[in-house]
């Protein structure tokens, strides 16, 4: 009988492998994708797409020439009732090269603006805010997790004060230029957003870790590129832009609600997540994207062997 069970446990194991499942993949819809961003001092950009289904292949042609919509009429009407056209053209902060745009103003301070799109006979249309800026107490390299000392990695800490106002909405991006690889676009980190709830009108310091960046041009790069390109931490000879931002509510909701996907999107059995837009159309139909405004400022830091907190609190804010 002892040794009746492990034969018995290991038919059942066989057997229970062979067991096929049919999938029934859902219905795929075309939508439009909006990635829409308005800053202060930054000219407006609005990135459109359509959705494309899960198990398409992503090659970069097939996105140029399926995935980015260039034939959209684009609007953006401020709160002081100047209504501008957006145009598509080339442009660098772009995830696809291409978005529309206007050099006819540039983002500021305690302004609301208004998108408006016509695309397909129909109209999505959003709402945004540029509120007001904060300020870090001190920002700097720390040891990174386990260690007790800096050494060739590191993580990134900021200090700050909550100002005690309810529906403080604050976002963190990075980017890491080193010889290894440049990041081109801004790297949403882990939290996307987070809100003051949790230390409301108190002072907290914060780990700023880099999420997941674009897989598109994955490709192309080398293991030892690749490596580089999707670590979390930072490593000597690291040059770090750091992007710290107030939101608006409608923006925080959208980035809170995509945190999830933007950690493990990429991992097939993980539960999708539903993701709140604030893009509506004249239809009533379901709507994907953002349209987002940010009271940004920045900060570099070098990280080289004498990198501490004190060395790099006071580089390069603005």
């Amino acid at each position: 009988m002892k040794k009746t069970y492990p034969l018995i446990l290991a038919m059942v194991l066989f057997f229970s492998c062979q067991t096929e499942i049919e999938v029934t993949i859902p219905t795929y819809y075309n939508k439009l994708v909006v990635e829409g961003y308005i800053e202060n001092g930054e000219y407006p950009m609005v990135s459109l797409y359509r959705s494309a289904p899960y198990f398409s292949t992503m090659t970069l042609e097939y996105l140029m020439d399926s995935i980015v919509i260039q034939d959209a009429k684009v609007f953006v009407t401020t709160s002081k009732g100047d209504k501008h056209e957006l145009f598509l053209t080339l442009h660098p902060q772009a995830p696809l090269f291409l978005a529309y745009t206007s050099r006819a103003f540039k983002g500021e301070l305690n302004t609301s603006y208004s998108l408006q799109i016509e695309w397909n006979d129909k109209i999505y249309t959003s709402e945004t805010s540029i509120l007001n800026t904060f300020d870090l107490d001190s920002v700097g390299f720390v040891p990174n997790f386990g260690h007790t000392e800096i050494d060739s990695i590191a993580n990134i800490r900021i200090w700050m004060t909550d100002n005690g106002q309810i529906g403080n909405y604050y976002q963190f991006k990075v980017k890491i230029h080193c010889e290894q690889f440049q990041d081109r676009l801004w790297i949403t980190t882990i939290p996307a957003a987070f809100d003051n709830s949790p230390f409301f009108g108190q002072s907290f310091n914060y780990e700023i870790i880099r999420g997941a960046p674009s897989t598109v041009f994955m490709p192309e790069m080398t293991d030892r590129e690749l490596r580089r390109y999707m670590r979390g931490n930072y490593r000597i000879g690291d040059t770090v832009y750091m992007k710290y931002a107030r939101l608006d509510y409608s923006s925080f909701t959208f980035w809170n609600s995509a945190s999830g996907e933007l950690t493990f999107g990429q991992n097939p059995f993980m539960s999708p997540t539903p993701i709140t837009s604030n893009i509506k159309c004249s239809t009533g139909e379901q709507c994907l994207g953002v349209w987002c405004g940010s009271a940004a400022k920045e900060v570099v830091l070098i990280f080289d062997s004498t990198a501490t907190k004190s060395s790099c609190s006071a580089l390069g804010f603005r």
